[in-house]
């Protein structure tokens, strides 16, 4: 009883004090292979708050003791804005390498809401609605869980290089992790159609302290290592 108070209080307080503020937070990058769950790179994001304005970085490689098993790196880029609450955004991008060969290479550019225009020339057109890119929904997502703590789904327009689809985040329910010898308390998300399992720690503003992606033949985990908020 005493921890469900805790809890329940330590909620509170957290969606009374969430804000949109810069911070770094890097990662461990953990590959689940025939030996087990091996760490195999780092990831570092970064959220870089001016204004109404945000960039959103993220940066992911393995180290170069696995470069010879899998070479992998995956840079993105969200730019937006945030407007009486709402964060809208308006650019994304990707670099992804495997074994030193460029994979894909795509720039997003959202214009007025209405239209989702990609650098390969592409063009969608979108619904009224959330629209997210593959970055800054953990933005979006961590100020919607603030302003509708009892909501149990929420759908988005996520933008790619293949167009805009329509994609449900669903709240699975609360765990404690210990991560580095520290206590969590999480909120669960899970978004079937991308196979993407978070866990939102409240006490970083619903960062995602853990991040589980399964893809087609891999599976992958970014467990965070080091959180540091910026004035």
């Amino acid at each position: 009883m005493k921890k469900t108070l805790t809890f329940i209080l330590i909620l509170f307080i957290t969606l009374q004090s969430y804000a949109l503020s810069s911070y770094t937070a890097s990662y461990e990058l953990y590959a689940k292979t025939k030996i087990g769950s091996l760490n195999i790179g780092t990831a570092l994001f970064v959220l870089d708050v001016k204004d109404n304005q945000y960039i959103y970085t993220t940066e992911a490689h393995t180290d170069l003791l696995w470069k010879a098993l899998y070479d992998y790196s995956r840079t993105e880029r969200s730019i937006g804005q945030e407007i009486d609450g709402e964060l809208i955004s308006t650019h994304f991008s990707v670099v992804e390498r495997i074994k030193n060969k460029v994979k894909k290479n795509y720039e997003i550019t959202i214009i007025n809401r209405n239209y989702a225009i990609s650098s390969n020339g592409k063009e969608w057109k979108i619904d009224p609605g959330n629209l997210v890119d593959q970055l800054s929904v953990y933005l979006i997502l961590a100020n919607d869980l603030k302003k509708n703590p009892n909501q149990l789904e929420f759908i988005y327009q996520v933008a790619n290089e293949d167009g805009v689809e329509y994609q449900k985040f669903l709240v699975m329910g609360y765990e404690t992790l210990n991560i580095k010898d520290n206590e969590m308390e999480t909120i669960i998300v899970n978004c079937p159609e991308l196979r993407l399992t978070l866990n939102l720690s409240m006490a970083h503003n619903f960062l995602p302290v853990l991040i589980h992606k399964v893809n087609v033949s891999s599976e992958f985990k970014l467990i965070l290592k080091d959180y540091k908020a910026l004035s």
